[in-house]
């Protein structure tokens, strides 16, 4: 296998990585996803459900890219129900901003 192509974003701080072998092209994803979740912890920990009004939309999660990408490929960003349950399952609740209850 032999890399052809790499990238590197750093704001986002995404790579991209594509390589090539006699199966054809792999494209390779990553992120780091540490500051989206401590930034997530932050927001959770003060999240006020008693603060939010009636017409105003609820900040719910801060979903990495890369996540937000597989999460598209198996189609649960489609189905609400399927995205609440993904959110949360004990290992993906590290994303949510909010406590988890409907409002």
């Amino acid at each position: 296998m032999r890399t052809i192509y790499e990238s590197y974003d750093p704001v986002t701080q995404r790579a991209t990585e594509v390589t090539s072998d006699s199966d054809g092209l792999t494209f390779i994803h990553s992120q780091n996803t540490k500051p989206i979740v401590e930034s997530a912890k932050a927001l959770a920990a003060n999240f006020d459900p008693l603060a939010k009004r009636p017409d105003e939309i609820v900040h719910v999660a801060r979903i990495p890219r890369v996540v937000w990408n597989e999460l598209e490929r198996l189609g649960i960003t489609r189905d609400q129900k399927a995205l609440d349950r993904w959110l949360n399952e004990r290992d993906n609740r590290v994303f949510r901003t909010d406590d988890g209850r409907k409002l």
